[in-house]
């Protein structure tokens, strides 16, 4: 093989190396970007008004704690059918677009249920593909209050 040829092949490997590495970089990119909603609208009766949540990390944050709190008991779930919730819709894959202006727009549904008198604050959100009621931890409730959410009625 001549010096060019030699210099060619190693230029090819190279390249080959390059554009796999890119390839599966992009892939983790997509996969993360996939790991939370891009938006979180929370509206329902006693707001004023929806309250979006539009940092994507932050986002992260929230469904990381929903994921990891506790499934709440049947004594917490009890009667949560007559308590106040707050809709929590999520849209997914929604980079580039305009932000989302209401609920009905969002890929999935949640509700949020604020603490009440003695009764804990609940949250029932799918998070790592499972759906339960789930206690609202600190962090959760911080996230939320953070953004005029209220975590207690």
């Amino acid at each position: 093989m001549t010096g060019d040829a030699v210099w060619f092949n190693a230029g090819v490997k190279r390249a080959a190396v390059l554009a796999v590495t890119v390839a599966a970089l992009l892939g983790l990119a997509s996969r993360a970007q996939a790991a939370a909603p891009n938006y979180i609208l929370v509206s329902g009766p006693g707001l004023a008004r929806p309250i979006l949540l539009a940092n994507w990390n932050e986002n992260l944050e929230l469904l990381l704690a929903v994921a990891n709190a506790p499934t709440a008991s049947r004594v917490a779930v009890r009667g949560l059918a007559h308590r106040p919730r707050l809709d929590v819709a999520e849209f997914w894959g929604w980079s580039g677009r305009p932000r989302p202006s209401t609920p009905r727009q969002a890929n999935q549904h949640g509700q949020f249920y604020p603490a009440r008198r003695s009764r804990p604050a609940v949250i029932v959100l799918t998070a790592s593909g499972i759906t339960v009621p789930r206690l609202a931890t600190a962090h959760l409730l911080e996230i939320l209050a953070g953004h005029g959410v209220p975590t207690r009625l």
